[in-house]
């Protein structure tokens, strides 16, 4: 008996440094990406000039700019709240309090950085250009929200929760460039935001937790972030967004916006696979 309860708790010990070496990854792209975005998007003439460039290289019909903006109307305190609550109670029903704290440290912590980066930290050299943009809360809380959702989801409700969280968390990102409300460095910068608060969370759930589990990670979770990433480019090809004429515009377009789709789906399966592989 003693010898068996020994056993488990070495095969506990022994999951956690491929945990910590996961999470802790997953902490440092997010810190570099962030740095590296601020940096190259605020303070270098080329990063300025092409983030401009890139948030005007393509159009939409009114009618599709109407749509995207009335979801954006959606993103707002209470829509934070009602989200954050539906996340804890579902982890409250599987019996996993550590899932509910990781989710409020993804939501909570994701949001309230945004804001303190945005309005207290960065600045932007230049100011004919506007106030600084960066990172972008209406994606901040969309992907902060599709993080959390994907680690309180069941196993076996994952991939599918992956599927639907990364669509939506891409179209936000996406709405707030094509309505010129956000260049493309603020949405790829609120992603790293979220990506760090996920490892945040993540670290969390498995402290409170004390347990650690040693599952092999669906294969669809990953698919299922991709596939909700990529129905949101042909989405918004059948409502007729289109990139400028030239190919620079074309270039500048297929980079800008499969950038902030590519940045969301790959944050997604990240922490997706992460909970799936260690949390359950």
């Amino acid at each position: 008996m003693g010898i068996g309860v020994r056993g488990s708790q070495g095969t506990t010990q022994n999951r956690w440094p491929p945990f910590l070496a996961a999470v802790g990854a997953m902490a440092l792209a997010a810190v570099l990406g962030l740095a590296a975005t601020a940096y190259v998007a605020l303070r270098t003439l080329r990063g300025l000039r092409l983030d401009a460039e890139a948030m005007n290289a393509v159009g939409s019909p009114r009618l599709a700019l109407y749509r995207l903006h009335e979801g954006l109307t959606w993103v707002s305190v209470g829509s934070v709240a009602l989200s954050l609550l539906a996340c804890v109670a579902l982890a409250l029903v599987r019996r996993r309090f550590d899932l509910a704290l990781g989710a409020v440290v993804v939501i909570g912590g994701s949001n309230v950085t945004t804001q303190i980066l945005k309005y207290h930290v960065i600045t932007r050299p230049d100011l004919s250009q506007g106030p600084n943009s960066l990172p972008s809360g209406h994606t901040t809380v969309a992907l902060s929200i599709a993080l959390a959702a994907v680690i309180v989801a069941p196993s076996a409700w994952r991939s599918i929760v992956a599927i639907g969280v990364s669509a939506t968390a891409t179209l936000v990102g996406v709405a707030t460039v094509l309505g010129r409300w956000h260049r493309p460095s603020d949405v790829v910068a609120a992603t790293f935001v979220c990506l760090l608060w996920a490892a945040l969370g993540l670290l969390t759930a498995a402290l409170v937790g004390h347990r650690l589990s040693g599952n092999a990670p669906h294969v669809s979770v990953h698919l299922g972030a991709l596939i909700g990433a990529s129905a949101v480019g042909g989405l918004l090809v059948l409502w007729g967004v289109r990139p400028q004429a030239g190919m620079r515009d074309l270039g500048l377009g297929l980079i800008s916006l499969g950038a902030i789709g590519l940045a969301c789906a790959v944050s997604v399966a990240a922490v997706a696979r992460v909970a799936d592989r260690h949390l359950g």
